[in-house]
């Protein structure tokens, strides 16, 4: 039920942008908004708490964002506040991204790498696959010693793994195949 009311919403909060030509400006605030709501715990209680009142809920909005964030925005929030929806925000900006994505072009690559990769790597690496792709890329950088050396990347399903730990893996199983 989660995935159905969160695409739901983001579909009237991203037509909405797209007439007023704030695509970009509502992707900022929204992820303002679940960043502060995945950040905060007390935030988060209260606005998921069953005896606080929604007016209470949407007053809380009201000062914690303000003029911080347009105010269609601020309503939509308070929409999600009034249809006891509000704690599918996370969600509900997932899919925004989603949707913004998809209608920029961008393409978003998890990427693990054994060390930090210096912004010169980075550049290299994105560069390269912006070609290959044909879109802009976005990307999402970890770091597991694991790896030993290199990287994996997770681009939608298809994981291209270029660690050592991965070629070690697969140099075992070419072994065992052998015996």
């Amino acid at each position: 039920m989660a995935g159905v009311v969160s695409k739901s919403y983001c579909d009237a909060i991203f037509s909405l942008a797209q007439e007023e030509g704030k695509l970009d400006l509502y992707k900022e605030q929204l992820d303002l908004v679940a960043e502060n709501v995945k950040q905060d715990a007390n935030y988060r209680a209260v606005m998921a708490h069953p005896k606080i009142s929604k007016e209470e809920k949407k007053e809380l909005l009201v000062k914690v964002y303000g003029d911080a964030i347009d105010p269609m925005l601020l309503n939509f929030l308070k929409l999600l506040v009034d249809k006891g929806r509000f704690r599918f925000i996370e969600e509900i900006v997932k899919e925004y991204t989603k949707e913004y994505n998809k209608v920029n072009n961008i393409q978003v690559v998890y990427v693990k790498s054994a060390a930090s990769l210096s912004e010169e790597e980075v550049a290299r690496l994105k560069a390269t696959l912006e070609k290959k792709l044909n879109k802009k890329v976005d990307f999402v950088l970890s770091v597991d010693s694991d790896l030993i050396a290199g990287i994996r990347m997770k681009i939608n399903d298809q994981i291209i793994d270029n660690s050592a730990r991965g070629k070690l893996e697969r140099l075992k199983g070419t072994v065992q195949n052998l015996s």
